[in-house]
């Protein structure tokens, strides 16, 4: 682990596992890291760092400032929503964070979430405006998108008819689920129906936002969870590591556009023949790591009309 007494270059990337006194980190994935406080039940203290992983490997380089990046897209669309769609999130700034020391602020600033614990739903939102993908590889080879039919003659990164819900579970691989079956895991038809309302009002208010910028929402994904009975939205909301963000000028039918995400990492790691997709990963070039920096600060711009404090484009 990472004590605080290292200092941390900001140029460099934070790669995460910095130890905190009385804090538990007692969960590593493949961005956020996860504290927990004995003084505090019911509170997680969630880091965003800028660790990058690609076909589920985690890599050696770091994206410098992805996880302000992406911590500043979900406050921002938190906010956006707040006076319909609550959220478990209780504030960003690790300064209101009880019992972090303050030598952990500067760390931690941009990539704190501190957020209450809530009872998650075990269903995967997922909204669909564009085949692409999963969705793209399930019409090509069924012609319609696992319960929804769709017309003949669609291509690679084709408008849908309609904004289409394609829920999947919440296990170690997320399978496609149907609705009902979705209605099921979430307990009760209200909830569901709730869910689905809300879920479609986010969708259309992040698509318009993003179009009136020249950016294609094509597909994003939603994580809800209960809090004293009430839904809430749990997990990032509408970043581009959740979703599927294409510039409006370059889609072309037959071909899925370039999208303002690590892409261009995926993209170059298709090269390396050699390369089997399991640890240990191969190093990767810095103007591939510097190309995807700059993707993230464009979306980032479009999506919120500003950088996190600190960060220069």
């Amino acid at each position: 682990m990472q004590a605080a007494s290292i200092p941390i270059d900001p140029s460099a990337g934070y790669r995460g596992g910095t130890e905190i006194p009385g804090w538990d980190l007692y969960y590593t994935g493949k961005v956020r890291d996860l504290y927990r406080h004995p003084s505090h039940p019911g509170k997680i203290l969630m880091i965003a760092t800028d660790r990058l992983s690609a076909f589920d490997v985690v890599m050696n380089e770091t994206v410098p400032d992805r996880g302000r990046i992406l911590t500043h897209i979900t406050d921002f669309w938190v906010d956006q929503v707040s006076e319909w769609m609550p959220s478990a999130q209780i504030t960003t700034d690790p300064a209101e964070v009880p019992d972090l020391p303050e030598e952990f602020h500067s760390v931690f600033s941009g990539r704190t979430t501190w957020t209450q614990t809530a009872d998650r739903v075990d269903v995967e939102i997922v909204l669909r405006a564009h085949l692409a993908g999963s969705g793209w590889r399930e019409y090509e080879a069924t012609g319609s998108l696992w319960e929804n039919s769709l017309p003949e003659g669609l291509q690679n990164s084709s408008k849908l008819p309609e904004v289409l819900l394609t829920p999947t579970t919440k296990d170690e691989k997320d399978l496609p689920i149907s609705w009902e079956e979705a209605s099921q895991i979430i307990g009760n038809h209200e909830d569901a129906e709730r869910i689905r309302e809300l879920a479609f009002k986010l969708f259309n208010e992040a698509a318009d936002r993003a179009g009136a910028r020249g950016a294609i929402l094509a597909d994003t994904k939603f994580e809800f969870g209960r809090l004293n009975g009430e839904l809430v939205l749990i997990d990032e909301v509408l970043t581009p590591d959740s979703s599927r963000y294409w510039p409006e000028d370059e889609i072309v039918p037959g071909a899925e556009p370039p999208s303002w995400d690590k892409e261009i990492v995926r993209a170059f790691l298709r090269t390396l023949t050699e390369w089997d997709k399991t640890p240990p990963p191969p190093p990767i070039p810095a103007e591939i790591i510097e190309k995807t920096r700059g993707r993230y600060l464009e979306i980032c711009n479009i999506l919120t009309g500003s950088l996190p404090k600190g960060v220069v484009g």
